[in-house]
């Protein structure tokens, strides 16, 4: 049987390899979580090439990819399985080009209240310790019940 610690470990593991179709195309594999932390490991393969001639990685697909770690370290911050998460803003500065092997892209919580969380992300490429991109990201946390409340405030306002 495994330890209660593994089981959520596990869950979040098959969330970000599994569940989400973007994250299974790309390969991206889990490799260390804990509260308010998530790091990841993208393989390189065709698909993520933007510049054809130098053969390196497109950056929206950094940007995409530093989004879903940060996302994922916001949202370790979740209370409840019908709470929500969504990004409000990002900043990607780009500091090198990722050449034809993998990436790791990590995410940090600087700040977490009660419906706002906001992240530290960095890409370099495996195997380096030289950064290739650097971000922030603010999101959104929705908590179960919040949204009914919305619904109803928005309700009688259109009803006035």
């Amino acid at each position: 049987m495994k330890e209660q610690s593994e089981t959520p470990k596990h869950f979040f593991k098959q969330l970000m390899e599994e569940a989400i179709p973007l994250h299974k195309f790309l390969g991206i594999e889990l490799l260390e979580m804990k509260k308010g932390y998530g790091k990841v490991r993208v393989p390189f393969r065709e698909e993520v090439v933007g510049d054809i001639r130098r053969r390196r990685w497109h950056g929206g697909i950094i940007a995409t990819v530093m989004d879903s770690v940060g996302g994922f370290a916001a949202g370790t911050y979740l209370t409840s399985f019908e709470d929500k998460i969504a990004t409000v803003d990002m900043r990607v500065d780009y500091l090198w080009g990722a050449t034809e092997s993998a990436i790791v892209v990590d995410g940090t919580v600087i700040r977490a209240g009660s419906t706002m969380v906001v992240t530290t992300m960095r890409a370099w490429q495996e195997g380096s310790e030289e950064l290739l991109a650097e971000g922030k990201a603010v999101y959104n946390i929705r908590r179960k019940g919040e949204q009914a409340i919305m619904e109803s405030h928005a309700n009688r306002v259109i009803s006035s």
